[in-house]
């Protein structure tokens, strides 16, 4: 009887036993969860210069004699005209071609130091942004007669864009008339670009206006002299 006794109180130590265990287990708190991990933010791509920033950059490190630097630039400045040839139709093709070719050998000309005045600089980064102004006119032309109106204006702008400094470089002041001429076909620029407020008589007439001032402008500076 003893021995039953003993025996049944050592099974009920053993039931309590893991029942308190249970219940500690079941206590435990559960784990936090982990952090979720922040996106990755994006790669930003390098900001690519436009050939006027090669053009400013090689003028400044040419009036500082430092014409290896000043020849590296105006070579980044022809290399982007021959991307931008190579996009072009065959009546502005020829132009930026040229432009890009005067570009390569004034940099080899200012790199040996055979380039004795910055006025060589200024008349070829003329001719180069005129070249540039022409072709975004021309392909504002393209695009307009296709309607597609956003495109037409940003070729639109930057035709503007190209043609003043066109006209700085040249040292060939825009007269009142032109500068109000030119911020009206930026204006109706900016509306295309914003898809409101434009209408098409306005558009025909800005295309028609840059048209005729940048032909204007290219009567003063010429091609280059051979």
């Amino acid at each position: 009887m003893k021995k039953l006794l003993a025996a049944t109180m050592s099974f009920l130590l053993c039931i309590s036993c893991l029942t308190i265990v249970s219940c500690k287990k079941a206590e435990k708190p559960a784990e936090a969860p982990k952090p979720a991990e922040a996106p990755m933010a994006p790669v930003q791509a390098p900001e690519v210069k436009g050939p006027d920033e090669h053009f400013q950059k090689a003028h400044e490190f040419f009036l500082k004699k430092d014409f290896k630097a000043a020849a590296s630039e105006i070579r980044d400045g022809a290399e982007l005209m021959k991307q931008e040839a190579g996009k072009a139709t065959t009546k502005t093709k020829e132009a930026l071609e040229a432009s890009a070719d005067e570009l390569e050998q004034l940099a080899k000309d200012v790199e040996k130091g055979a380039v004795t005045s910055d006025k060589k600089l200024k008349d070829a980064f003329a001719r180069a942004e005129h070249a540039l102004a022409e072709y975004h006119y021309l392909k504002a032309s393209e695009l307009w007669a296709k309607k597609e109106t956003k495109e037409t204006g940003h070729e639109l702008k930057n035709a503007v864009q190209h043609l003043e400094q066109a006209a700085r470089w040249s040292g060939h002041e825009m007269k009142k008339g032109t500068a109000k001429v030119l911020d009206s076909i930026r204006m109706v620029a900016g509306k295309l670009i914003e898809g409101a407020g434009w209408v098409p008589e306005e558009v025909g007439k800005g295309i028609t206006a840059i048209g005729s001032e940048i032909s204007k402008l290219g009567k003063k500076i010429g091609p280059k002299k051979k």
